[in-house]
């Protein structure tokens, strides 16, 4: 089974949401938020998103990707996880193997 953009945007929101904004109450998170900008992103929590892609999406993101570009907001994340869709064996209409696999 593959997931949509929009699952995988989704997904993103809520790990982002609850693991470093403390469940985002004021609902201010949104797919154009400037993580970096706002300070949501630093190297150690984006380690830790890291970890939460390779997880979940079964996309371990190589080096040559970790630009600020790819990072600004939860939509730059997840096109930058469809790019990396073919040395993964992710598919470009959804992510791989994870817990939405059947």
């Amino acid at each position: 089974m593959e997931v949509s953009e929009d699952q995988v945007i989704s997904d993103l929101l809520m790990f982002i949401s609850t693991e470093f904004l403390d469940g985002d109450l004021t609902g201010e998170l949104t797919d154009e938020t400037p993580l970096l900008a706002w300070g949501v992103l630093d190297s150690f929590k984006t380690a830790r998103l890291l970890n939460y892609i390779e997880d979940e999406f079964g996309s371990q993101i190589p080096p040559a990707l970790l630009s600020a570009g790819n990072f600004q907001n939860v939509r730059s994340i997840a096109a930058m996880i469809r790019a990396n869709g073919d040395a993964t064996g992710v598919a470009q209409g959804g992510v791989g193997p994870s817990r939405h696999s059947s």
